[in-house]
């Protein structure tokens, strides 16, 4: 038990483990933040102005705003989605293993 201890400490005083938590953190806040704005201004408009989303998006159009809003949310979240997969294939899977690397040799020695 006292070796996960020294590995804990280890990890959690690793400088690229910092930088990794941070980086990761930051990331997924600014994607949430973006995908609850979406999320919110939907909402309000479909509570307060249901008028806005039942325009249609041409003049003279069938598809009302509210579905190609609809539709630009998930398109959004998908996007998002895959910009993650990819800055975490890019960047933090090769931090990680990096972080395990390092931790691993300290325990060889």
């Amino acid at each position: 038990m006292k070796m996960l201890s020294q590995t804990a400490k280890e990890v959690l005083n690793n400088k690229d483990f910092q930088k990794l938590v941070t980086v990761r953190s930051r990331v997924s806040w600014s994607f949430l933040l973006v995908l609850l704005s979406l999320y919110l201004v939907f909402g309000l408009l479909s509570a307060y102005s249901p008028e806005v989303l039942a325009r249609p998006v041409f003049a003279g159009g069938v598809v009302p705003v509210g579905i190609a809003m609809g539709y630009g949310i998930l398109a959004t979240t998908f996007i998002i989605t895959l910009v993650y997969v990819w800055i975490a294939n890019r960047y933090f899977v090769p931090l990680e293993r990096k972080i395990i690397a390092t931790i691993v040799a300290g325990k060889k020695q």
